[in-house]
């Protein structure tokens, strides 16, 4: 069965920008590699099933390796060479794609996207055409969402022809930041009428092939792959990895993609050296300024952008039903960090690796102190909470556990610091009910990093 999905292939509970970080030590690789085993075992101990991660520095890969099982049911362990959907981070290629053909004078950023799409065309507005600058950078003013499908069920999503017909214009672009895995969709599809090649094909050749990635099938995976595909999990109950459906996208040029983290830890690389990775040209200095360079609300094309002189970070979160990714540059430092997980969230351990890769001493934040609640206590908080039409933050209960899972993605547990706060482990977060007049719970309120965003109870 098909349903909607606004945010499936960007990780809400995943900062795009994380905060820019303190200035370059001493890097002791030993050392940075002894502190992230010992951060990722934690992951693998709250129910992640495993974490693969690759650490780029001076232009090369320093480090590779993965923890835990891509197949938790028998037992098989990850290694580098596993394979993961990497969700949202793909739409930096995307990006990177559209980006190398307007190098070759075939369209320009500004250019409105209908001149381009023949019969495919979207119903913007006729006094403000969207453009390709304004789908790369979440300002296009299109209705967002994207459409998954079970594997089993053995339908198929639309082809990205059948998706951009029915796009529409909800405002003007630029009016509100709205990330749009539509608009990436659609992106996709530009890749293949401005180049006259299928996406996959200009991809693999273009964009992969140049940095030496040589995994088959990113975006159908082949029978060569198939002994090298994580399973999807979401952390259950009692802290254990839980099977999920496999799921495909319409909008798969916004993340449904599947990689290594070392092959994409090549691709952050290229980015970190102004488009090139050991003597390769991906695309150009001057396009890696443009897509590094804020164009709407903290967002470039393809990238979330943040920091300043000195301090400039490049990053980008991706989840998939199931699976998790992070990818963190410095700009400056010239360090980065891809991690890919079958579960849970990898933001942390992003942003460990990059204050070692950049020689500062990273202390592990104090764990919270979680206190005991009875699910009398609990059962009040059950409900679901709206943030948006068709986001939805639905809080469930297991015994004396508490759960919460926005559309579209994993479920987390939640733990209880007082009666009504609580927090996440995997991500720096917390929700607070909040209580009517009348003593019943209307709402909660989910904060993170400088966020605050209330959500209504609906049911």
């Amino acid at each position: 069965m098909r349903r909607s999905v606004v945010a499936s292939l960007f990780l809400i509970f995943s900062l795009l920008v994380p905060q820019a970080l303190a200035q370059e030590g001493t890097f002791d690789l030993e050392k940075t590699k002894r502190v992230l085993e010992e951060e990722i075992q934690k992951q693998l101990d709250r129910g992640v099933a495993s974490v693969s991660i690759a650490l780029v520095r001076d232009g090369k890969i320093v480090w590779e390796a993965a923890f835990g099982y891509m197949n938790v049911a028998m037992q098989v362990p990850a290694t580098p060479e596993t394979i993961y959907v990497v969700g949202s981070t793909f739409k930096a290629a995307t990006a990177t794609a559209l980006l190398q053909l307007a190098e070759q004078g075939k369209f320009a950023l500004d250019d409105a996207i209908n001149d381009y799409l023949g019969d495919s065309k979207v119903q913007d507005l006729a006094d403000s055409p969207v453009t390709f600058r304004h789908i790369l950078c979440h300002g296009s003013g299109l209705q967002a969402g994207a459409n998954t499908v079970d594997v089993w069920s053995r339908t198929l999503p639309d082809s990205l022809e059948e998706l951009t017909v029915k796009l529409k214009s909800v405002r003007p672009p630029m009016e509100k930041w709205e990330y749009n895995n539509y608009a990436y969709g659609l992106a996709g599809l530009l890749v293949e009428r401005i180049s006259g090649q299928p996406y996959e094909e200009y991809i693999r050749e273009h964009v992969l092939k140049p940095l030496g990635i040589e995994t088959p099938g990113p975006v159908s995976p082949t029978p060569a792959m198939l002994g090298y595909l994580a399973l999807p999990y979401v952390v259950g109950p009692g802290s254990k990895p839980q099977p999920v459906s496999r799921t495909r996208y319409d909008v798969y040029p916004a993340g449904d993609i599947y990689l290594t983290a070392s092959d994409m830890a090549r691709f952050l690389g290229a980015h970190l050296q102004e488009g090139e990775w050991q003597g390769q040209r991906l695309i150009s200095a001057e396009s890696t300024r443009e897509a590094h360079r804020v164009q709407f609300q903290g967002y470039g094309l393809g990238w979330g952008v943040s920091g300043g002189p000195g301090q400039r970070l490049i990053s980008h979160g991706g989840g998939v039903l199931g699976f998790a990714t992070q990818m963190l540059g410095d700009l400056d430092a010239r360090v980065g960090v891809y991690v890919a997980s079958n579960s849970g969230n990898m933001s942390k351990i992003a942003q460990a690796a990059i204050q070692l890769l950049r020689g500062e001493d990273y202390v592990a934040p104090k764990e919270r102190p979680v206190i005991e609640l009875e699910a009398s206590d609990l059962e009040p908080l059950i409900g679901k909470y709206e943030l948006q039409p068709g986001v939805i933050l639905t809080v469930t209960r297991d015994g004396n556990e508490l759960f919460a899972q926005l559309t579209g993605q994993d479920r987390f547990g939640v733990f209880p610091s007082a009666p009504l706060e609580f927090f996440f482990r995997v991500v720096e977060a917390t929700l607070t009910f909040e209580k009517n007049e009348e003593g019943e719970i209307h709402r909660v309120v989910l904060k993170q990093g400088g966020a605050v965003m209330p959500l209504k109870k609906i049911e």
